[in-house]
């Protein structure tokens, strides 16, 4: 995918989130940014409404021609690939 698909998630239990979503080497990268936080978080699970709303944002993009059909057929399985954690300075010290 070119650009992340976003949208605004109202309906999350801890008020407004932004989500912003990538495909990469066919997975599904999720990025959740609630309202008033610094940092964008990349370790929550997608909810199934969040799950809905890609498949519905990729849809409507298909119909324009700006996708592959290959990313909804990804986004259909619900195929969610945890976040691997980044090497920190004291991880490569301890090698």
């Amino acid at each position: 995918m070119r650009r992340p698909i976003g949208w605004t998630d109202k309906e999350w239990e801890g008020g407004e989130r932004e989500v912003r979503v990538t495909f990469h080497a066919n997975q599904i990268k999720w990025q959740f940014h609630p309202k008033g936080a610094t940092e964008w978080d990349y370790t929550s699970v997608p909810t199934d409404a969040n799950w809905d709303q890609l498949i519905a944002q990729l849809r409507r993009l298909m119909q324009r021609g700006h996708l592959f059909q290959q990313e909804l057929e990804l986004a259909e399985k619900r195929i969610y690939t945890p976040p691997k954690p980044f090497k920190t300075q004291q991880d490569y010290s301890q090698q």
